[in-house]
């Protein structure tokens, strides 16, 4: 019996959904049929085609792994099965393996080492285009990002690397090379969802959009509460990836493949259909009362998911990878928020039998639309009953997330830094400046006829190639100058522009004269981040997670992170903001903060931060 709320997916769902009935479906190997098995009294046993990624656990303290990037040749398939693409895009494969859709989960726990050797056996990268950016001409040179790990951002030598991603022009791991990477994971690092993806400037968003993405995992005392590890474990990667022939712009590329950046520029909030660790609308088969706790990772590079189960309560206990004590709860249609890069932890546990939906709700990017909703997965419950306890509250808690008081910013230096995200369109060089020294000041909003005027490092700031939805625009970030701690962060006051809040400046990060925040090690600071632009920027910082205070200048509850959309709608005499705390505490380095959007952080949206 289903339940009351349950419709049948037509093909008008799906044309209103804005995905046809030759969207993808990637299907797993060996489980390409719809069917189920018998139960031995005439029905049949529904199959469940979610797949896991291969998991490679540590052991003794270290995990040691070596990797491999090449090209995958592989099959999606449609929503009818007996249909299918072929695509021949970027993955990661454990080396000596074969290369595959989703990358294998690495697990660790804290206290842990984790070792991975990149090999690139990409082929060598095409010529540049003339009139490319120069920094977009090494599609095929990686590197490596953890995504939210607190761990070493610089080299330790030559021949080591930490989570060190700001390779130069041209540099990185080139084809035919390879790099060895070494984190060591504290022993009170937070335990929960992270991931690993390269992060080259300027090649993320094409490798990232192919198949270049895994999971990993750090687990701590959650993870050894009975009721938690009796729960089944699954982890979602939800995946996006672009190709030509999946109805965006091919801009002469071959059916299957990615190998121009407008294919990835133009148009990106369109997208393609998201698959989960490779499978389009994946079956998951649960027990009435049966316990599950799903970890969900967002690895498309633009779209946010609204996540919602239906009849069903998810109970997360995750924001990213930094665990709660106390769950929060969704009911059916009330969506958990999950921007692009961003994570969650949740708890489910099966209601009464029948069929149900994993959604994303629509769910806004920009002001000037929404990412329309979606059917994710399917979850049958069966009988008979399985039923399983949900881990008691509170959830252990480590002392790393301790909240960052008033007295603690006073402490520890207090300083206050103002950061603000523009994308500005139709930008006017300034002609009187040295062209070794352009810059984009003064600024315009308003149309300037035909490009950019040339300059010594316009060429580099601007992607109009081809015409795409990005072309004639700088991807940049300002800054502005710090301030001192005032006697409370509680005021209610709305967010007043000031020229301490707009810079007269901005550069994009590959710019000869961009900024990099220079921070003490062991400091404490507030910083607040701006949007000037009407597009929800998901604000990532790597290696110390924000403790969030304020949206838009109201207090809210705090809460950990590492990932967050900037509000959308702002504009420069009205801008969005969000207000953080961050302890810059064990590591010296160099690293970045940058917008998610990958296509944005390739074009500039990105900017230094070094712990000195």
């Amino acid at each position: 019996m289903k339940p009351a709320n349950y419709k049948p997916v037509t093909r008008r769902d799906f044309l209103q959904l804005g995905i046809s009935l030759s969207a993808g479906l990637a299907l797993p190997p060996l489980l390409s049929s719809c069917g189920g098995g018998s139960n031995g009294d005439g029905t049949t046993a529904p199959i469940q085609t979610f797949v896991q990624p291969q998991a490679l656990q540590s052991v003794n303290g270290l995990l040691d792994v070596s990797l491999s990037v090449s090209y995958l040749d592989t099959t999606i398939g449609t929503a009818n099965p007996a249909v299918t693409q072929n695509v021949s895009l970027r993955a990661y494969g454990i080396s000596g393996g074969q290369a595959v859709i989703t990358g294998p989960t690495l697990m660790v726990n804290a206290g842990d080492t984790l070792r991975i050797k990149l090999n690139n056996s990409l082929p060598a990268n095409p010529p540049i285009k003339p009139l490319n950016p120069s920094y977009l001409g090494y599609p095929n040179n990686t590197n490596m990002h953890t995504h939210g790990l607190h761990v070493y951002p610089g080299m330790f030598n030559s021949s080591l690397y930490g989570d060190y991603v700001v390779d130069g022009l041209g540099q990185g791991v080139a084809p035919g090379e390879s790099r060895q990477y070494q984190y060591n994971i504290p022993s009170n690092h937070p335990n929960g969802p992270f991931w690993y993806h390269p992060h080259l400037h300027g090649a993320t968003a094409m490798q990232v959009a192919s198949f270049m993405s895994g999971a990993l995992m750090v687990r701590g005392p959650v993870d050894s509460d009975p009721e938690m590890a009796a729960a089944t474990e699954l982890i979602f990667m939800f995946q996006a990836p672009y190709y030509s022939g999946n109805g965006n712009k091919n801009y002469g590329v071959s059916t299957g493949k990615l190998e121009s950046f407008s294919q990835v520029a133009d148009n990106p909030s369109a997208g393609s259909p998201v698959l989960i660790n490779g499978v389009r609308r994946p079956r998951i088969v649960m027990q009435s009362g049966e316990v599950q706790r799903w970890r969900f990772i967002n690895t498309q590079i633009f779209n946010p998911l609204s996540l919602s189960l239906d009849s069903h309560t998810m109970r997360r206990y995750t924001i990213d990878g930094y665990p709660r004590a106390l769950y929060q709860n969704f009911a059916s249609g009330t969506g958990i928020k999950l921007d692009a890069g961003a994570r969650s932890s949740v708890i489910v546990q099966a209601g009464i039998p029948g069929t149900y939906y994993l959604r994303t709700l629509s769910v806004s990017a920009s002001a000037l639309g929404v990412v329309p909703e979606d059917i994710l997965a399917e979850i049958v419950v069966v009988a008979p009953p399985n039923l399983m306890r949900i881990p008691a509250e509170p959830l252990p808690v480590t002392d790393f997330l301790a909240p960052i008081t008033e007295a603690e910013l006073a402490a520890h230096g207090g300083m206050k830094r103002n950061i603000v995200f523009r994308a500005i369109s139709n930008a006017l060089l300034n002609t009187s400046l040295a062209p070794a020294a352009a810059k984009l000041s003064p600024i315009t909003e308003a149309p300037a006829s035909g490009l950019l005027s040339p300059g010594a490092e316009l060429r580099d700031w601007v992607y109009n190639t081809d015409l795409t939805s990005v072309m004639n625009t700088v991807f940049s970030v300002g800054s502005v100058a710090t301030t001192t701690p005032t006697t409370s962060t509680a005021s209610t006051a709305p967010v007043t522009p000031t020229a301490t809040t707009n810079p007269s400046q901005y550069f994009p990060f590959q710019s000869a004269s961009a900024i990099t925040q220079t921070v003490p090690l062991n400091s404490v600071e507030e910083w607040t981040v701006y949007n000037m632009n009407s597009v929800g920027h998901p604000f990532h910082i790597h290696v110390n997670p924000m403790y969030v205070i304020k949206i838009n200048g109201q207090p809210v509850t705090p809460f950990w992170c590492d990932t967050l959309a900037l509000p959308v709608g702002g504009t420069p005499s009205n801008p969005t903001s969000i207000t953080f705390r961050s302890r810059f505490r064990d590591f010296t380095g160099p690293y970045v903060m940058h917008c998610h959007m990958l296509v944005h952080e390739d074009l500039g949206m990105m900017q230094g931060v070094t712990v000195t």
